[in-house]
């Protein structure tokens, strides 16, 4: 017999009757988290859904809020002490910060991937940190295509409507 799991947290990016965006995390626990947002960060936080869903990260930004951190937590003075998983966490944040900016300018997988990597280790090396893993040129074209599915939705959306994306990395 076939179970189905809950999801960790269920994400629903929505907008408003006058099209602002809001964004609500809903917990395996049935416990909700929520934020209004500007313009700028349903992509972005689509685009962190994109790389963590592709690469596994359970310990990245939707990990964290699925496992009860708050938006709040995110930033000094780190009511929460330490991020669990720096590895994750800077794999996560470095990579969705230059899909931000360069994610729409390669066609080229491998050379969007090799470009995303030696943009890592130069931020790795800049700040201390041990290099992070390799993100192969499949799965840069896999984070490319589901952000820029994601970001169509998310623009084709009208005021009052969402979309809901399980977060299911365990």
């Amino acid at each position: 017999m076939r179970t189905t799991t809950q999801p960790l947290a269920v994400l629903k990016f929505a907008k408003t009757r006058h099209g602002a965006p809001v964004l609500s995390v809903t917990r395996r626990d049935g416990t909700v988290v929520w934020q209004k947002q500007s313009a700028f960060f349903p992509v972005h936080d689509l685009t962190h859904y994109a790389i963590e869903t592709t690469l596994g990260l359970r310990q990245a930004f939707w990990g964290m809020m699925a496992d009860g951190w708050e938006f709040g937590d995110f930033g000094t003075p780190w009511p929460r002490g330490p991020m669990p998983n720096l590895a994750d966490a800077m794999l996560a944040e470095v990579s969705t910060g230059w899909f931000d900016n360069f994610g729409s300018s390669f066609d080229d997988d491998a050379e969007g991937a090799a470009e995303l990597n030696a943009h890592l280790a130069t931020y790795s090396a800049q700040h201390g940190l041990a290099p992070p893993r390799t993100v192969t040129a499949d799965e840069f074209g896999r984070i490319r295509r589901l952000r820029d599915e994601l970001a169509a939705r998310w623009y084709a959306l009208g005021p009052r409507e969402s979309l809901e994306l399980p977060f299911a990395v365990e």
